[in-house]
């Protein structure tokens, strides 16, 4: 593994857990970290520049995500992601945002509906080009509107969702979804009237597609399986 130089700082407002679980979130999902590499503690001592604990506690959390894979006394590594699993998580994912839609759009303030507008243009955009940039657009979006449910659960479940359903996607080799961009103009609706039913039809509208998509990667991965 690589061993740049230490780039963690000690904040008031974070845990140092915290602080590591999102550098070494980062570094598996820039390749930093690659699939299937093992992490070893003197390396990460090293790059971090903090004790065992807080990289422990980190690599727990990972491990609950899906991003690492841990057996005692063997090994702890880098999962490699599979076809299956990222259909698996395409599914929870598009009902999730969902719910997430159908509670948020109407909680939305003035502020709030004109920055996600803003970045629903941005996923057109990025989705016209077939922009991978696309990619962190849609994740704002789905924070923004986890964020305007208010509910704490929701809140809790996309701390582990979406950093596996980004780390997911790197199994998806060149299938690309760029259908996004139909689905900002329903959207955009939708959020002028403050209709999280109309929201959530939206969204359900577009993760039909996802799903069928997420069907075929599945039974791919079940005939390699096999």
């Amino acid at each position: 593994m690589p061993v740049p130089k230490s780039t963690v700082e000690n904040s008031p407002r974070k845990l140092l857990r915290d602080v590591v679980l999102e550098k070494m979130l980062a570094a598996i999902q820039d390749g930093t970290l690659q699939a299937g590499e093992r992490l070893n503690d003197d390396e990460l001592v090293q790059w971090l520049g903090v004790s065992r604990t807080p990289i422990r506690e980190a690599i727990a959390k990972l491990v609950d995500y899906g991003l690492v894979e841990m057996e005692a006394n063997r090994y702890t590594r880098v999962a490699t992601p599979t076809g299956k699993q990222a259909a698996d998580t395409t599914q929870v994912l598009g009902g999730f945002v969902e719910l997430a839609a159908r509670w948020g759009v109407p909680k939305l303030d003035a502020s709030a509906a004109k920055a996600l507008t803003e970045h629903l243009e941005a996923v057109r955009s990025y989705s016209e080009q077939q922009d991978k940039r696309m990619d962190a657009e849609l994740e704002t979006v789905i924070s923004l509107l986890v964020d305007a449910a208010d509910n704490e659960l929701l809140d809790k479940f996309a701390e582990s969702l979406l950093p596996r359903a980004r780390f997911l996607s790197l199994a998806q080799g060149a299938w690309q979804f760029w259908d996004y961009k139909h689905s900002v103009d329903p959207l955009r609706a939708a959020i002028a009237k403050r209709d999280g039913d109309a929201a959530a039809a939206a969204i359900r509208a577009l993760t039909t597609t996802a799903e069928q998509q997420a069907d075929e990667l599945r039974a791919a991965g079940t005939a390699a399986a096999g």
